[in-house]
């Protein structure tokens, strides 16, 4: 192909003239500036979607606009005991009760015979809570398939735990079950644990009102307390050391650890 302005013979696919640099192939060159025409609204509309969706901290971490730092969490209650231990130390608090109101009750009976009867109670509630706990948590474990999904949002005045709709009505279920059980029984503590499991969706922490903070890399969970209020906060492991630090600027600086 001869190019108009100078006559120099180039390629039969040559865009611009290799002497001059004038525009010889109208047609491809049109193609080629709509084809690089798209590809710069495509990269346009990408950074758009970024920009919409937030700047990824990590896969797992997106911060927004608004500085709210968003993750998803996977849960698998089968590996991961967090959950187990904490309704154990809620039943064993709540155990703690009875066995104290007969110690209290036999003192006249003297402090050693009180001290067998409260010994015995501790010992049996405990056996008997466990196997029932235990029982529970795998029921619990299979209604929700062997895995908790929950979402994280945080920012730099506190964190609410979330869970997704389909698991908030599982545990719906399960806490009025709950709640049902301690009436019969007459536990008022585990019916009101029941009772407030049932009737929550999301649980919000805020970081000024921390009392104590407890971090367990092993389970990749932080424990974070109130006073009337506690929350787990789970995070990857490759996650994790970035929350803690970001939990630990914005919580008081005298909290227990």
């Amino acid at each position: 192909m001869y190019c108009e302005k100078c006559g120099y013979e180039n390629k039969d696919d040559a865009i611009f003239c290799e002497n001059c640099g004038e525009r010889i192939n109208t047609k491809e060159s049109e193609e080629v500036l709509e084809l690089e025409d798209a590809e710069s609204i495509e990269i346009a509309d990408t950074e758009e979607i970024d920009t919409e969706q937030g700047i990824k901290i990590s896969e797992n971490i997106t911060k927004s606009s608004e500085a709210t730092y968003s993750w998803m969490y996977e849960f698998s209650l089968w590996k991961n005991p967090a959950v187990l231990i904490t309704v154990f130390k809620v039943l064993l608090i709540a155990l703690m009760a009875p066995g104290l109101l007969m110690f209290f009750l036999t003192l006249g009976e003297g402090i050693v015979e009180a001290f067998k009867i409260f010994v015995s109670i501790l010992g049996i509630g405990t056996i008997l809570m466990s196997l029932l706990m235990i029982a529970g948590y795998v029921i619990l474990a299979l209604a929700y398939g062997g895995k908790y999904y929950v979402l994280f949002k945080m920012d730099n005045k506190g964190i609410n735990h979330i869970q997704l709709d389909k698991q908030h009505k599982k545990a719906q279920a399960l806490g009025f079950l709950t709640a049902l059980i301690g009436a019969s029984s007459n536990n008022i503590s585990a019916a009101g644990a029941g009772i407030l499991g049932a009737s929550k969706k999301n649980m919000y922490t805020n970081f000024k009102k921390v009392k104590s903070v407890k971090f367990s890399p092993s389970t990749n969970t932080i424990y974070l307390n109130e006073s009337l209020n506690k929350n787990q906060i789970y995070a990857a492991k490759e996650d994790f050391q970035f929350v803690k630090e970001f939990i630990l600027e914005n919580c008081p600086k005298n909290i227990k650890r």
